[in-house]
């Protein structure tokens, strides 16, 4: 027992204040103290920078993904273009012809577009107690140019839509008469009417009343003549199936 308890006290765990026989938990250069602690140190030194390694890596490829922390700058932004250098300093020139933004090309006389107010959703029969007695088409070996609705005489003549009167008066062979500018690329013509409730330059609604059904100019009898025309007045197009495209249907033609 006296040279078990000599070699106790002969060793390497001396009788000393308590606790000095414990490495210190924080000293990373504990295991040091046998050749068995230093390739424990090896092995974790070695383990711990994989470790490192391979987190470094993921966190490198992570931080590619992320945007980047405020107030760091990666790259220096495009300038924002200074407005005074957007504002042309040389005299205007008009666009080249077939560009999006070329000026329209002129037509005849009372060519469309004088109505700036938006093209009426509505489209109504001008003439709708009538019914239709002549197509537009050839007759007599001349082209009848518009379709003729006939009612009781002095029928209430009504514009088919929204738009201006460009002409209103006496036309020749079409007696009493009334153009009117839709502003959509169309004009219609209303003939021989008995008399005219509207005048030059006034703005109509579609179904305003314009005049009364009549036979003046060359009529055989009190009806309506009315026309279609596209893009100016003098190139007449078929009125029934214009109106129809629009949801109004004349039956007849």
């Amino acid at each position: 027992m006296a040279s078990r308890a000599e070699t106790r006290s002969a060793g390497r765990h001396r009788p000393g204040p308590a606790g000095r026989h414990r490495a210190p938990r924080t000293s990373p250069l504990a295991p040091l103290a046998s050749g068995r602690g230093r390739t424990v140190l090896l092995t974790a030194a070695l383990g711990g920078a994989l470790a490192t390694g391979v987190a470094g890596g993921t966190a490198a490829a992570a931080a590619d993904k992320q945007p980047a922390p405020a107030g760091l700058v990666t790259a220096s932004p495009a300038p924002e273009p200074d407005a005074a250098a957007l504002v042309p300093t040389g005299p205007w020139k008009p666009p080249a012809a077939g560009t999006a933004s070329a000026a329209p090309l002129k037509l005849k006389k009372h060519v469309v577009a004088t109505v700036k107010k938006p093209v009426a959703a509505a489209w109504v029969n001008p003439n709708p107690s009538g019914r239709v007695t002549s197509c537009y088409g050839e007759r007599w070996g001349r082209l009848h140019a518009g379709v003729d609705i006939a009612g009781p005489d002095g029928s209430p003549i009504l514009s088919a839509g929204d738009g201006v009167v460009v002409r209103a008066g006496a036309a020749q062979g079409y007696g009493n008469a009334v153009l009117i500018d839709h502003g959509n690329g169309y004009l219609t013509h209303y003939g021989h009417m008995s008399a005219v409730h509207v005048r030059e330059g006034q703005r109509v609604e579609a179904g305003e009343q314009i005049g009364d059904e009549g036979s003046t100019g060359h009529s055989t009898g009190p009806h309506l003549h009315f026309e279609v025309h596209q893009g100016y007045y003098k190139n007449p197009i078929e009125p029934t199936a214009w109106l129809l495209e629009r949801g109004v249907s004349v039956p007849g033609c």
